[in-house]
């Protein structure tokens, strides 16, 4: 592997940690330039096809989308419960299984 490949292949990492952490910049703006100063040099140095990189791209798209989808759920199912008072009551249930947490973390593995 040349030196030009090895700093490429660490682009995407560096250039979200350089935005993010050294330049401060907001996370809706450094996401969207690394992606493409990392296509940029997916294309001119590794060669890689733009059909190809738009198909990554559209894949780390959808992969994103459906965690977000999954979080999203689970926040709105949390809300639900506490404002409905099912915390409490999953709880109270547990508690009234064994004082012991240990067992309740058993239970719910």
């Amino acid at each position: 592997m040349t030196l030009p490949q090895l700093f490429t292949a660490l682009v995407p990492i560096l250039s979200v940690f350089i935005l993010l952490v050294l330049f401060r910049l907001p996370a809706k703006r450094a996401i969207p330039f690394s992606l493409l100063v990392t296509a940029l040099s997916a294309y001119f140095i590794w060669q890689v096809p733009l059909g190809h990189i738009t198909a990554a791209t559209l894949e780390g798209l959808v992969i994103a989308l459906t965690i977000v989808w999954i979080v999203f759920g689970a926040i709105f199912l949390l809300k639900v419960q506490q404002q409905t008072g099912a915390i409490h009551t999953i709880k109270h249930g547990f508690a009234g299984i064994s004082p012991d947490k240990r067992v309740q973390l058993i239970i719910i593995a």
